[in-house]
């Protein structure tokens, strides 16, 4: 088994599917930054939900965070009913896919 060099910069992914669990999504996000872990968030499916709770802007500041935008208009959202992402946050599942080749680990909620 190979180690990750300790100086080598680490990311966490985590593809967020599932409505109500934005305390989950902001412990993982809280842990993996102590950890000197970037993580990296992709919202789909029911999980796009969570641009509505409370903590979302906590997830903003923590991490790199973007929208299916299918998903979010199955919802009956719009990208501008979303406070603090920008047009390009709002993406297709391609986003999602380069963020399993991109990051060392990923988590599926």
């Amino acid at each position: 088994m190979t180690q990750t060099p300790v100086d080598t910069p680490r990311s966490l992914g985590i593809c967020v599917t599932t409505r109500g669990i934005a305390g989950h999504v902001l412990g993982l996000v809280s842990a993996a930054v102590r950890a000197q872990i970037s993580p990296e968030i992709f919202l789909t499916g029911e999980g796009v939900h969570l641009v509505r709770e409370r903590h979302f802007p906590e997830l903003l500041s923590s991490a790199r965070v973007s929208v299916c935008d299918v998903s979010l208009r199955a919802a009956g959202l719009e990208a501008g009913d979303v406070a603090g992402l920008t047009d390009k946050d709002f993406v297709t599942q391609w986003r999602n896919a380069e963020m399993v080749e991109r990051c060392d680990r990923y988590l599926v909620l």
